[in-house]
């Protein structure tokens, strides 16, 4: 009897430009709907140790590396958060993805100050979440008032001449152009001046949906998080922020002996080829 083996495309990385480090799997201060993570009942305090962000960064090609993304649940709520910060403005630019639900005046006023601490030249990137333009729908999805202070942390951001990025996820599947135009209108009312690279739209993504992959694609040129990314968490390192929970995802213990090699074998890795672009890697250099 004939056996036949069915392999899962791959994606090699080419080299590490975004190296995304999960603060906190299962600590958020939100609940959104839609949200990729399946949270316990029981608050866990899974926050991922100091010493292992530092194990990393003294492992990678810095060279590489364009920059570095704290995400989450809410990275924001690590206790040693501040510290981390610091530690990684050594490294690259850094980018935080925040429901902004702990940025107010004092705090973006020092983070200010963290930013021009660092003499090499290194940014502090915000991706702040929101969905809907309207404070109704927006809240609908990610909990009440979470519309109101994304916007006020968005002012209070603004006000120190930091360049916020909006991460929205298009859960309604409105035309891109149309979502864009109303964002635009919400920033203007703000007096935030904005251009293309301030809005970063995010298909909705469904881990329940069915496999499907096109026989024409293209492995070789895929924009995916995979194939110039990895994300340490603190079970070890994975190929994307969407599979941090996912086995099929990890591809090795720490940075000194991981796989530059993606298998796609998972619903969210269907998507991410349809769309084939980056879900939130930075569309800029």
């Amino acid at each position: 009897m004939n056996k036949t083996i069915i392999k899962a495309p791959c994606v090699n990385m080419s080299k590490l430009e975004s190296l995304f480090i999960e603060m906190t799997n299962q600590n958020c201060n939100l609940r959104c709907k839609y949200c990729y993570i399946d949270f316990k009942d029981k608050k866990i305090k899974d926050f991922i140790p100091i010493d292992k962000i530092k194990q990393a960064l003294c492992t990678i090609d810095k060279n590489e590396l364009q920059y570095i993304h704290l995400t989450g649940a809410e990275p924001m709520l690590h206790p040693d958060f501040n510290h981390i910060l610091r530690l990684c403005l050594k490294y690259s630019s850094v980018v935080i993805h925040t429901n902004a639900l702990n940025i107010n005046d004092k705090k973006a006023r020092f983070l200010k100050k963290v930013e021009e601490e660092n003499n090499l030249g290194n940014e502090i990137i915000f991706m702040i979440s929101i969905d809907h333009y309207l404070e109704k729908e927006n809240d609908l999805q990610r909990g009440r008032g979470a519309y109101r202070k994304a916007v006020h942390a968005i002012q209070s951001l603004i006000k120190y001449d930091f360049n916020p990025i909006l991460s929205i996820v298009n859960y309604l599947n409105i035309n891109e152009n149309e979502l864009k135009s109303e964002f635009q209108d919400l920033c203007s009312s703000i007096n935030f001046e904005t251009s293309d690279i301030n809005f970063k739209i995010i298909p909705l993504m469904n881990k329940n949906c069915s496999w499907e992959i096109s026989a024409d694609t293209d492995f070789e040129n895929l924009n995916t998080e995979c194939s110039k990314s990895r994300t340490l968490t603190v079970n070890g390192v994975f190929t994307c922020p969407l599979l941090s929970c996912d086995n099929r995802g990890k591809c090795g213990s720490d940075f000194t002996d991981y796989s530059k090699r993606s298998y796609l074998e998972t619903q969210y890795c269907s998507q991410c080829i349809k769309y084939n672009k980056s879900l939130f890697s930075l569309d800029i250099v």
